[in-house]
């Protein structure tokens, strides 16, 4: 028993230290005062294996600097910084495995050993903190989505009156400050922007918050009124003033809107003639029905909203200008969703919970699902958004929804827009030598592997190749 105890190498065998170094589950490398790897344990041949792709042999007897400081992300390894400063250090040394950013993080702490004033080996040890970084990132980034949502609750508090306009960017606060500020005058607004951005909420947002808020708000979409109908939809008409003329004649939609607001929706869509009609009503105060000699007086707030661009406006063709720059004396614009993706969450949040209660449903989106919607162009804008979480809503089974749960779902859109563009067909658009395409292929699904599972072998995985040759690539 005494034997066994006092010499314990006589039963382990001469290997035992490295068998101990092996069995611990960090980095743990030797290095010499050229900074060249005499030992490294199994985990450190393991991790530097992933990192520079050489097989553990490779490893032994090259400068570490020479393998590694190519991947490092400030180009510093701890074992060259310890070689030059000659004291102990602990760094977190980044690694860049991919043309899109940082993919790995180690922790090391290294000493050097220095006998007689020379400087004769550095020890180094490693532990992989990516995991841990990543977890606190997300942390961090919980935080600020909550400090986020805070800021956005006082600011929705400070516009309780515009509760029907869902939306948190900066973008759309500064747009509704100026509807507010215009709700306060009898001014003629135009609201321009893309179809589906929520125009019409604009305007009535304004007349809700006006002097003219308990009188009427009428409404009227140019484009739906056919042609030959829309000067008597809106000017109303007089008994006997055409054949087929209602007896006693007809109130125009002018005339409904008397004392309160008059939104004229899709105004591009009126006809020039029209257009010269409603010209001289804002000029004057007064109306004349179709078939009458008597004007007679009103009283209406305008508020115009087109889609149409602001070249397309000004050069003549389809507006009048004259009339134009009676009614946009505030001119408002809102942005397109694409501008505003702080908007997108709120707005999938809002139709959510009103589509699960009218259809009875607890349909759920995960956070992965959440954000794959924030990067969809939505080129419909937030009637887009609205008709999708509508169909996610029927579609789908109670609980939360994954982003392949919505990949089928979202593909039903006649514009294809919420296509999954890693799934798109190639398009080929001239010709070149098969290797290059197959160059240009490869690259493209290697950066949408990596930026789908972030980590080289699973990204390897999914490509269906070892990591190794995922390195070479990355590295070619």
């Amino acid at each position: 028993m005494n034997a066994l105890s006092n010499d314990p190498m006589s039963i382990f065998g001469k290997n035992i230290l490295q068998t101990v170094i092996d069995a611990i589950d960090a980095i743990i490398a030797v290095c010499d005062a050229d900074k060249t790897v005499l030992m490294i344990n199994e985990t450190g041949r393991s991790q530097l294996q992933e990192l520079a792709d050489m097989a553990p042999e490779e490893l032994l007897g090259h400068y570490i600097d020479e393998v590694l400081e190519p991947l490092i992300f400030d180009g510093q390894s701890i074992v060259g910084l310890v070689a030059k400063q000659r004291r102990p250090l602990q760094k977190n040394v980044r690694y860049k495995l991919d043309s899109k950013g940082l993919d790995k993080t180690i922790l090391y702490s290294a000493v050097p050993i220095i006998e007689n004033g020379r400087l004769r080996y550095i020890v180094a040890t490693g532990r992989d903190m990516t995991e841990l970084i990543q977890l606190e990132e997300q942390l961090a980034a919980s935080e600020k989505l909550n400090q986020y949502y805070s800021g956005m609750v006082q600011r929705l508090a400070e516009f309780e009156k515009t509760d029907s306009i869902i939306s948190s960017s900066k973008k759309m606060e500064d747009t509704l400050k100026l509807a507010m500020r215009a709700s306060k005058s009898d001014a003629s607004v135009f609201i321009t922007g893309e179809s589906g951005v929520g125009k019409e909420e604009i305007a009535k947002c304004i007349h809700r918050n006006s002097d003219r808020k308990d009188r009427a708000f009428v409404a009227v979409n140019c484009a739906a009124i056919p042609r030959e109908l829309i000067e008597s939809e809106l000017f109303g008409y007089v008994e006997g003033a055409f054949t087929g003329s209602r007896k006693g004649g007809k109130r125009g939609l002018l005339e409904e809107a008397d004392g309160g607001t008059f939104f004229l929706d899709e105004i591009g869509e009126l006809p020039f003639e029209v257009q010269g009609k409603l010209l001289r009503v804002l000029q004057d105060g007064f109306l004349r029905r179709i078939g009458s000699t008597k004007d007679s007086g009103i009283d209406v707030r305008y508020i115009s909203a087109t889609n149409l661009s602001p070249a397309k406006l000004l050069d003549g063709s389809v507006f009048r200008q004259d009339l134009l720059y009676r009614l946009s004396v505030i001119p408002i614009y809102v942005t397109p969703i694409r501008e505003r993706r702080e908007d997108i969450i709120p707005l999938v949040e809002h139709f959510l919970s009103f589509y699960n209660n009218k259809y009875k449903r607890n349909v759920q989106i995960s956070a992965a699902a959440y954000n794959y919607l924030c990067r969809l162009p939505w080129r419909g804008n937030v009637r887009q958004i609205k008709n999708v979480v509508e169909r996610v809503v029927i579609l789908s089974e109670d609980g939360p929804l994954l982003r392949e749960d919505l990949l089928p779902i979202l593909k039903l859109d006649i514009e294809s827009d919420c296509g999954d563009s890693a799934e798109a067909f190639v398009k080929v658009t001239g010709l070149t030598t098969l290797s290059k395409a197959q160059e240009q292929m490869e690259r493209q699904l290697i950066d949408m592997a990596l930026e789908e599972y972030k980590t080289i072998p699973k990204a390897a995985g999914a490509l269906g190749v070892p990591p190794s040759t995922l390195y070479r690539k990355l590295r070619r």
